[in-house]
């Protein structure tokens, strides 16, 4: 199903909605990228290709924000997103579709940006998005990203006809690169890019501010302010695209 602008009053729902969900974005005011889902269970966790990398992408420009990712780099499905594992980055630990267990390193952040921000999404279920806003995610705006991401479940699994409890589908985006904008052993600002559905079908690109912290064990999604991604989520410009670098074994 894919929800595309009907009313002014339905975009501003759905904005957050999308936003939580990695793909969103409000375009010239006006347009708002869909996230498509199917009706279905999630995938299970298997190997597959890594996504391709953003197109001419100026790995000479975007160097400062490189992690030297593994490389023993693979991919595994998450509700339909590829994202990427490593022995040596992480994550470790993956009982019960949760992902734990980073490396205190630059690779580590972006592997845990990808896994914790994937896994807070309504589509996984409260099975998996609750134990990780609850353990994964820090700060003084993540009890209102807890409300955000099971009031968007509601909506979404009513709309889809989904019981409670369960998934609801999956994610129709791919991860093209990430950008580290600042680094310290406390603390990373980092960007993903992902392409996702546009409205009109096309594909559009975006890129996601995402803040994280070391706990003193691993590394924590810091909540966004007020709870949503809303202002965290842009669209990528060609310019912007050329910044990130590619998710590249022992890049």
């Amino acid at each position: 199903m894919t929800y595309d602008v009907i009313t002014r009053a339905q975009r501003t729902t759905r904005r957050r909605i999308l936003a939580i969900c990695l793909a969103a974005a409000t375009l010239a005011g006006a347009v708002t990228v869909a996230v498509v889902f199917g009706t279905g269970p999630t995938r299970p966790v298997t190997t597959q290709d890594r996504p391709a990398a953003p197109a001419g992408p100026d790995t000479a420009a975007g160097a400062a924000g490189g992690a030297s990712l593994p490389h023993d780099l693979d991919w595994s499905d998450v509700a339909g997103v590829a994202v990427p594992v490593s022995n040596q980055s992480g994550p470790r630990l993956t009982e019960n579709g949760l992902a734990r267990g980073f490396a205190h390193d630059r690779a580590g952040a972006v592997l845990a940006a990808v896994h914790i921000v994937v896994r807070v999404t309504p589509q996984v279920g409260p099975a998996v998005f609750e134990p990780t806003l609850r353990t994964q995610v820090v700060g003084p705006d993540a009890p209102a990203l807890r409300v955000q991401v099971a009031q968007a479940y509601d909506e979404l699994r009513l709309q889809a006809g989904v019981t409670y409890g369960q998934p609801i589908g999956t994610l129709y985006e791919t991860l093209r690169g990430y950008r580290i904008l600042s680094y310290t052993e406390a603390e990373v600002t980092l960007c993903l890019l992902t392409e996702a559905p546009g409205a009109s079908g096309a594909p559009v690109m975006v890129s996601t501010e995402i803040h994280l912290r070391w706990t003193g064990e691993d590394w924590a999604l810091l909540a966004p302010t007020g709870g949503t991604f809303d202002q965290a989520v842009t669209a990528a410009s060609a310019a912007d695209i050329a910044t990130f670098l590619p998710f590249t074994a022992g890049g």
